[in-house]
């Protein structure tokens, strides 16, 4: 029994020991590693993307490898300084970022899985990155925050100098008509299409629907659609009713517009102006309960259901939201939250909100912050264009600075931190293209 038992050890011993050289470290962070096993992982993916999108591998396959190899090291240094920082992504978090991923593709998470399978990419190392993703970008959000000062006067100037800017964002909903000529028309066949085309506009002032009009006339390859070319912003408007759609009222239709494809007509159903843009505020209060180690979830929504009954026997919410939520900033004003827009709260939060009648306390319901009672109290319409041009203001000039902020402090994070490549092959990259899976077979890494 004790030699099977020294067997099994030695088998173990060695097993783990034959793993260690397999997957040894290739760069050293601090305390922590980049081992070649996960470099071939990043590999092996950033290729499979590559074949997804149909795109050729780039020519310079070893410079090629040791960008990937430098984004690891920038990724994990910004991982690590979350780490240190307290910031932590919850498993929730990368699901629900999942969900959205397969609700734009037209599928459920489960088949979205299947879909990544399907496809060659390993689901572990995909959520991985997804993670990765999520941590760096919240890093490097606060980073900008932290080191992007913008003054006021600044904001002024920006509104005053680059207006066009808020131009450029207004979007409009739009649709077409064409009524097309052949490659070279005669004289006859531009005087009928020509016809055609004023006979259609006629049919428009008289009345009939445009999208009726488009299915039954055009011959644009967006017909049977009605002619529809959804929602788009000024930059994203075929050129050619670039000029027409700037000037049309909403509900009208351009004058005739000739090319050499056909004559068109331009319709503009509705458009959405940063000018004159009004919004639907609410003013909300509420009372949090934060879970902890010892405040599960179920104690937090007892709790917030006893204080609920505490309100409905007539206790004062705003004395109630005092004494016991755990947002610090509302509760001093008795739970009040400030006068808020769509988009002010997370999701959860806001569905909450729209949903709600005025005055009626809802049943508890969770958010990343924790547990929540929640209470609508007004709601205005509010002409919103100064805010919007500021945000949209600060947004731009944070924008045009952020790349170079970022980059810095990862410059200045490397500086740092001890990076140590085990050897100078791995610096350099080339040994790595040595190793059994980044041989040359790797050109075609398509091949089956």
């Amino acid at each position: 029994m004790k030699h099977i038992l020294l067997i099994i050890i030695i088998l173990l011993f060695y097993k783990n020991a034959y793993s260690k050289i397999l997957d040894q470290a290739i760069v050293i962070i601090e305390n922590d590693v980049i081992t070649q096993n996960e470099f071939q992982k990043k590999i092996n993916f950033v290729i499979a993307q590559y074949k997804i999108n149909n795109q050729p591998l780039p020519n310079d396959i070893e410079a090629f490898r040791k960008q990937i190899l430098d984004h690891m090291i920038s990724a994990r240094l910004q991982i690590n300084y979350a780490n240190k920082q307290g910031l932590e992504i919850q498993e929730w978090m990368i699901d629900k970022t999942m969900e959205n991923l397969a609700q734009r593709s037209g599928f459920s998470l489960s088949e979205y899985r299947q879909d990544l399978i399907n496809k060659k990419l390993d689901y572990n190392t995909y959520r991985n990155v997804i993670k990765e993703e999520l941590i760096t970008r919240e890093v490097q959000r606060r980073i900008v925050a932290e080191k992007i000062r913008i003054s006021n006067k600044e904001i002024e100037e920006f509104i005053k100098h680059k207006s066009h800017v808020f131009k450029e964002n207004n979007q409009y909903k739009i649709s077409n008509i064409l009524i097309s000529l052949p490659e070279s028309p005669s004289i006859n066949e531009k005087i009928k299409a020509k016809k055609k085309i004023d006979m259609i506009k006629e049919k428009f002032k008289k009345g009939e629907n445009f999208s009726s009009l488009a299915k039954n006339y055009s011959d644009s390859g967006n017909a049977m659609n009605g002619g529809d070319l959804g929602w788009r912003k000024l930059s994203e408007v075929p050129k050619i009713f670039v000029n027409e759609v700037e000037n049309l009222q909403k509900g009208n239709i351009s004058k005739t517009i000739e090319t050499v494809n056909g004559y068109y007509i331009c319709y503009l159903e509705d458009k959405k102006e940063v000018i004159n843009s009004k919004i639907q505020e609410k003013k909300a209060r509420h009372i949090l309960i934060k879970k902890n180690a010892i405040v599960t979830d179920e104690v937090a929504k007892n709790k917030l259901l006893e204080l609920k009954t505490r309100i409905a026997n007539g206790e004062s919410f705003s004395d109630i939201a005092r004494a016991h939520s755990d947002d610090t900033m509302s509760a001093a004003s008795g739970g009040e939250l400030e006068w808020a827009g769509p988009g002010s709260f997370v999701p959860e939060f806001e569905d909450k909100i729209d949903s709600l009648p005025l005055n009626k306390i809802s049943e508890p319901f969770s958010t990343q912050f924790g547990w929540h009672i929640l209470e609508v109290l007004g709601k205005r319409d509010q002409d919103n264009t100064e805010i919007i041009k500021k945000n949209m203001a600060r947004k731009y000039i944070t924008s045009s600075r952020s790349r170079e902020v970022i980059d810095a402090w990862i410059i200045e994070l490397k500086e740092k931190n001890y990076i140590k490549y085990v050897t100078e092959n791995a610096r350099n990259n080339s040994g790595l293209l040595k190793e059994k899976n980044f041989n040359q077979q790797l050109w075609d890494p398509f091949s089956e």
